[in-house]
């Protein structure tokens, strides 16, 4: 609060420049940190119009399939996290991760676009390497009341 002393008489006004600093401040730390809260590769998820809800406390392995367009065809891409890897980099990371920790759980991110056997087949690598439930990830209808 500043205040002044003149021939008016005592003026006191609020200085506003130290809350616009720091509301900017909270501000860029917002928009950086929001993109690291989603885990796994991004994806086109299936939309459901109620999916249960899970607590996410970042222990849980989280295996995407990504949907690439070539042309008339597609390619799938898969990652482990954020990581790309190969149908046999996967099976052999995963049975590490399990053998680390054999309480983990899984989770499949299979784009939207993708056909069941594409899914199916990276479901089959996950139960190969030992886990014998894989959860499917998949994204809330939102309905114009919810905005």
């Amino acid at each position: 609060m500043a205040m002044e002393v003149g021939g008016k008489g005592l003026r006191s006004e609020i200085n506003v420049t130290p809350l616009v600093d720091v509301m900017l401040v909270l501000l860029i730390i917002f928009m950086v940190v929001t993109p690291m809260l989603q885990r796994g590769k991004a994806v086109m998820l299936p939309q459901t119009a109620h999916p249960e809800k899970q607590s996410d406390e970042g222990k849980d392995l989280i295996v995407s399939v990504e949907y690439i367009r070539k042309g008339a065809s597609f390619i799938t891409n898969l990652y482990l996290g954020q990581d790309p890897v190969s149908e046999q980099q996967l099976r052999t990371r995963l049975e590490d991760e399990l053998r680390k920790d054999p309480s983990q759980e899984i989770y499949l991110k299979g784009d939207k676009r993708l056909n069941y056997g594409a899914v199916r087949k990276v479901m089959e690598l996950c139960h190969q390497a030992g886990f014998q439930q894989v959860k499917l990830a998949t994204e809330e209808i939102k309905t114009a009341a919810e905005g």
